[in-house]
C-alpha cells in the first residue's frame, strides 16, 4: 500500500447524492471506493471505471 493515498474529491458535483461516493486511489493501480456517510462501507479494487462508462 502506498503512503502517496489521493482523494479525488475535485469533481463538480452539485447534487449531494453524487457527492456521497469518493474514490481514493492508494498507488499500485489500487482503488479504495467509499461512502462519505458510513466510514465502514468500502470496496478495495486493482480497476476502477467511470460511472458514465456504465450508462
Amino acid at each position: 500500500m502506498s503512503t502517496n493515498a489521493t482523494d479525488n474529491t475535485t469533481g463538480a458535483a452539485t447534487d449531494d447524492q453524487e457527492r456521497r461516493y469518493a474514490e481514493l486511489n492508494i498507488g499500485d493501480e489500487e482503488f479504495v471506493i467509499y461512502d462519505r456517510e458510513n466510514h465502514q462501507a468500502w470496496i478495495q479494487s486493482t480497476e476502477s471505471l467511470e460511472v458514465d462508462s456504465m450508462r
